[in-house]
C-alpha cells in the first residue's frame, strides 16, 4: 500500500551546479522570478494516490505522463519502504523556463527574424498555455493568439487559435479526451478548423520568378471516438471519424521573385496544365474506420535530441490502418462534391542494440475516385542511434529517408535542400515528385562545462540524396547530391531538451555552390517524430488510431 506521496519540484536552475558566485545568485535570482509547476498540478497527473495498492506499472506510466509536459525538463518517480509495510513514494520534477520570449534570429544565406513568440506555457503552475506568435519564414508570414489547457473538465485537453497570413485569416480550435498513458480505454476528439494559407512552388532557375504561390482555403470538421482493448502495453484500437472537408483556391496564384516575398506579382499569363491539374477544388463528408494495434515498454534514454536531456522511448511497434467512404454531400455552392474511397497505413517500431536504438516508421494514403487511384503519398524513415560504451562522449546519427507522391490533385512539391534535406544546399533547391535522402552525423558531447549548468558539444555530419521529377510542377531529376558539414550544438540550462545549431556545410562532388551557413534549432528530433515536411503539408487524410 502506499503511505504517503512526496513531491520534489525543482526550479529551472540549480544553483550548486556552479562555482561561480555571481552566476549561482543570478540562477537563484532567476528561480524567483518563476512559478513552479503547482502540487495540485502534479498530484491530478498521478495514476495512484494514497492508500492505493503499489503498482510498479501506474507507478512508471505516471512518470511517463509527466515526461511528456513540455514545460517540464524532467520527471522521476521513486519509493521505499516506510517501515510499516508499505510505500512511501517520492514525485521529482525539474521544470523548464515557462515564459518564454522567443526571438527566433536563423541565418540560412541571409540573416531572418523568423520568430517573435511571447509565450506562458504554464501560467500559475497550472499547465495554462497562452501565446502569441509572429512568424516570417519565406512564404509565412503570420501573426496569431492561442489559447490552450490539459485540464479543461478533468483531463481534456483544449486549445483554440486565431490569426492572420499573407493571404487571409485561420483559426484552429479542437478538444481531446486522449487515452490515458497505456491504462485509458475510451478517447474522444473534436476539432474545428479554417483558413487560407500559400502553398509555395519552387521554380529553381526554370523560370524567371522564383516561387508560385497559390492560395488555399480548407475548412475540416471533426468527430472521433476510440476503445482500447487488451493489457496495458499489448492493446488493441477501433475508432470511427466523421470528417466534412472543404478545399478551394480562392484566388489567383502569385509568383516572387528571388527571395522577395513582401512585394508579389500575379501569374504572367495562363496557369500551365501542371499546375492547374492540382488546384482540384472538392468537398467532401468522410466516415473513417481506424484499427490499429500497440506493443510497447518504455525505456529511459539520455542525450537523444538533445545533449543531456532524458526521454522515456517506447520500445516496440505500431501498427494501424484507416479506410472509409467519401460522399458529396453538403458542399458550399460552386464546390464540386466527391464521392471516393480511401485508405491510408501507419505503422513505426522502436528496437535496442545494446545501448543503441533503431526506430523506423512508413506512412502511405490514397483515394480512389472514378475508378482511378489518386492522391497517392508515401513518407518513410529508417534511424538509428549508435553508442560505443567505450566512446560515451560520441552519438553515431543515421538516418534514411524516402518519399513520393504520384497522381496529386493537390499543391504537392518537394524539395531537396534546406535545412531539413541536404544542408549544403540553399533552401528549395532542386524540387522534386520524389525523394531519397541519407544522413551520418556524429554528434560529440564536451566534458566541459560542468555538468548541471551548460551543455556544449560539436557535430561533424555528411548528407547525400536525389530527387525525381514525377508528375509534380516544375520538378526536376537532380541526379545524387551531397554535402558535408560541422557545428556546435549549444544546451541551456544543461539537460534542456532545445538544443540550437551554429552549422556550416560545404557542397561535394558534383554539387555545385558555395558553403552554407545555418543558425537553427535541431530539426532530427525523435520527440517530434521523423517525416518529410514537404509531405505532411499536402497530406489529406492526417488522423489515425495513433492519434487518439
Amino acid at each position: 500500500m502506499i503511505s504517503s506521496i512526496a513531491l520534489d519540484r525543482r526550479s529551472v536552475f540549480d544553483p550548486e551546479s556552479t562555482e561561480l558566485g555571481a552566476l549561482s545568485w543570478t540562477y537563484r535570482a532567476l528561480n524567483l522570478l518563476h512559478v513552479r509547476t503547482a502540487p495540485s498540478f502534479i498530484r491530478r497527473e498521478l495514476l495512484f494516490e494514497e492508500g492505493d495498492c503499489y503498482d510498479s506499472f501506474l507507478v512508471s506510466e505516471s512518470e511517463r505522463l509527466l515526461d511528456g509536459y513540455g514545460f517540464l525538463a524532467g520527471a522521476e518517480i521513486s519509493s521505499e519502504d516506510d517501515g510499516r509495510g508499505g510505500k512511501a513514494v517520492l514525485v521529482q520534477t525539474r521544470d523548464e523556463w515557462s515564459t518564454k520570449v522567443d526571438v527566433g534570429v536563423t541565418y540560412d544565406a541571409t540573416l531572418n527574424l523568423e520568430k517573435l513568440e511571447v509565450t506562458e506555457e504554464n501560467f500559475l503552475g497550472q499547465g495554462v498555455f497562452a501565446e502569441f506568435t509572429h512568424r516570417q519564414r519565406r512564404e509565412i508570414k503570420a501573426q496569431s493568439f492561442a489559447l490552450g489547457t490539459p485540464r479543461l473538465f478533468g483531463r481534456t485537453d483544449a486549445r483554440i487559435e486565431y490569426g492572420r497570413d499573407r493571404p487571409g485569416t485561420f483559426f484552429d480550435q479542437f478538444l481531446r479526451y486522449p487515452f490515458i498513458g497505456e491504462t485509458g480505454r475510451y478517447s474522444v476528439r473534436q476539432g474545428y478548423s479554417r483558413g487560407t494559407t500559400f502553398f509555395s512552388y519552387s521554380t529553381d532557375g526554370s523560370a524567371e520568378y522564383s516561387q508560385v504561390l497559390v492560395p488555399q482555403f480548407r475548412e475540416i470538421v471533426e468527430l472521433s471516438a476510440a476503445q482500447r482493448f487488451g493489457e496495458p502495453g499489448r492493446s488493441w484500437i477501433a475508432g470511427l471519424t466523421l470528417t466534412h472537408d472543404v478545399i478551394r483556391f480562392p484566388a489567383e496564384a502569385q509568383v516572387a521573385y528571388g527571395v522577395d516575398f513582401n512585394e508579389l506579382q500575379p501569374f504572367p499569363g495562363d496557369l500551365p496544365p501542371f499546375l492547374a491539374d492540382q488546384m482540384t477544388e472538392s468537398a467532401a463528408t468522410r466516415l473513417l474506420l481506424h484499427l490499429g494495434t500497440r506493443r510497447y515498454s518504455f525505456v529511459e534514454y539520455e542525450g537523444l535530441d538533445g545533449l543531456r536531456d532524458r526521454m522515456l522511448v517506447g520500445l516496440g511497434m505500431y501498427a494501424g490502418a484507416s479506410f472509409g467512404r467519401g460522399f458529396g454531400v453538403f458542399a458550399p455552392a460552386g464546390v464540386p462534391g466527391v464521392d471516393d474511397f480511401f485508405g491510408r497505413l501507419h505503422g513505426t517500431f522502436s528496437a535496442p542494440i545494446g545501448s543503441s536504438l533503431l526506430h523506423g516508421g512508413l506512412t502511405v494514403e490514397s483515394r480512389r475516385d472514378r475508378g482511378t487511384w489518386r492522391d497517392v503519398l508515401l513518407d518513410s524513415d529508417l534511424v538509428a542511434y549508435l553508442r560505443n560504451d567505450d566512446l560515451s562522449s560520441h552519438l553515431l546519427f543515421l538516418r534514411a529517408s524516402v518519399a513520393g507522391g504520384w497522381l496529386t490533385s493537390m499543391p504537392y512539391q518537394l524539395s531537396l535542400g534546406g535545412r531539413e534535406g541536404i544542408r549544403a544546399l540553399a533552401e528549395d533547391r532542386y524540387p522534386g515528385g520524389r525523394m531519397a535522402r541519407f544522413t551520418i552525423e556524429d554528434r560529440i558531447l564536451f566534458p566541459w562545462p560542468r555538468a548541471g549548468s551548460a551543455d556544449l558539444g560539436m557535430s561533424v555530419f555528411a548528407d547525400v540524396g536525389r530527387v525525381w521529377d514525377g508528375d509534380v510542377p516544375y520538378a526536376v531529376n537532380s541526379g545524387w547530391q551531397g554535402g558535408v558539414g560541422v557545428g556546435l550544438r549549444v544546451g541551456l540550462p544543461s539537460r534542456t531538451r532545445n538544443v540550437w545549431r551554429f552549422d556550416v556545410a560545404f557542397p561535394v562532388g558534383a554539387t555545385e555552390g558555395e558553403p552554407v551557413f545555418r543558425f537553427t534549432f535541431e530539426v532530427n528530433r525523435f520527440r517530434a517524430g521523423f517525416f518529410t515536411p514537404d509531405v505532411l503539408r499536402s497530406r489529406r487524410y492526417n488522423i489515425g488510431a495513433e492519434h487518439f
